[in-house]
């Protein structure tokens, strides 16, 4: 059983095509891994889906707060890649969410190291990126993690360890 899994929260274009996700079947979801204890991390496309985590999941008493919020950047269809985007999603969210940086692309580490100077927490990885810089491609995962948490340190940041994480996050089976 996972601790956290992903709740898409909005319909929208992706790239060419539809990719739905309805206040219906997010409701449903978010019920089920209410009883699983699976914490959802919702994953934020366009600046709406705040909103419609909002009214469609804390109004609607499915699921107490607090929730883990991820800001899916660089998608065609969703929000554009940009700083200013980045700090409007962050000023859009309760202060009392834990929320991250998904950046898509070449975006992964500007936009992740931007969301840690701003107070949120970051995904690297090779389910959104390859390249440890341009041109080069990463040999790992670690490889990534290793340089972002070389930048976040050089930043005057900590970076958690695991047992750390999962204190941070609003897990259900902690």
């Amino acid at each position: 059983m996972p601790d956290s899994a992903s709740l898409n929260a909005g319909s929208m274009n992706f790239g060419r095509k539809l990719f739905p996700n309805t206040p219906d079947i997010i409701q449903l979801y978010a019920k089920r891994m209410k009883e699983l204890k699976v914490m959802p991390e919702f994953e934020i496309y366009d600046l709406s889906m705040i909103q419609n985590v909002d009214y469609w999941i804390r109004q609607a008493g499915i699921l107490d707060t607090p929730y883990q919020f991820s800001f899916v950047m660089g998608v065609m269809g969703g929000i554009p890649p940009t700083f200013k985007n980045l700090l409007a999603l962050k000023e859009s969210t309760p202060s009392y969410y834990n929320w991250q940086v998904i950046g898509i692309g070449h975006h992964q580490i500007p936009l992740g190291i931007m969301g840690v100077l701003l107070g949120g927490n970051l995904r690297v990885g090779f389910e959104d990126n390859i390249y440890l810089s341009k041109g080069v491609l990463a040999k790992s995962n670690a490889e990534l993690i290793e340089k972002v948490g070389r930048i976040i340190r050089e930043l005057g940041h900590e970076v958690a360890s695991v047992e750390e994480a999962r204190q941070i996050l609003p897990l259900l089976n902690k």
